[in-house]
């Protein structure tokens, strides 16, 4: 009786995926076992449908290995609902799942988790919690979480600190913070 349940599922999970959109080219050995539930294998399927840029078929298999709590794939299809790649535009179901990676400590999700609440996109805006996924993610060496901590602090008056953080971010490489550094430097009557 399992044998038969396990030849049914595998069964229905190619019908639907038939029916649905064409597979990248992936091992079948790795498809058996994404079909099979391994969350490992569900997330190389996706980035390998991602990369082929069926975002339907990648949000399908994301959402399997984030159910069983893979944090790249919480992030990634966090990514997908707030792009509305191959799934309805949802910045709420974003910030989902952004939080269920940010919380596995993704720096990239506490990034775009950071993001929405600057831009208040799926939750009210609020610069305090901005502020917090931001740092946690900049602390963890990302360039753009220093921009964008740099730029909360342009835009509530703070030079001196948005300066600090800007100057991290370019010390890590980020073209954008040179930009708005050298903006500052040029014009420094517009920020004090």
């Amino acid at each position: 009786m399992k044998s038969q349940m396990k030849l049914y599922y595998m069964c229905m999970v190619l019908l639907l995926a038939a029916c649905s959109h064409p597979l990248p080219k992936v091992d079948d050995g790795l498809l058996a076992r994404a079909e099979q539930g391994d969350a490992e294998a569900q997330m190389k399927v996706a980035l390998a449908c991602d990369e082929e840029k069926d975002f339907a078929e990648a949000a399908r298999w994301y959402a399997l290995a984030a159910e069983q709590g893979v944090s790249e794939a919480q992030n990634n299809l966090g990514v997908l609902y707030k792009e509305g790649q191959g799934v309805r535009q949802d910045y709420a179901e974003a910030a989902h799942w952004f939080r269920m990676a940010a919380q596995q400590d993704n720096t990239l999700a506490q990034l775009n988790l950071g993001w929405l609440y600057h831009a208040g996109k799926g939750v009210s805006q609020n610069t305090d919690s901005a502020s917090y996924w931001y740092t946690l993610a900049a602390e963890r060496g990302h360039a753009t979480a220093w921009l964008n901590l740099g730029i909360l602090c342009l835009q509530q008056g703070d030079t001196t600190q948005a300066v600090s953080h800007l100057q991290q971010a370019a010390s890590l490489g980020n073209e954008g913070a040179c930009r708005i550094l050298d903006y500052i430097i040029i014009a420094p009557t517009q920020y004090k």
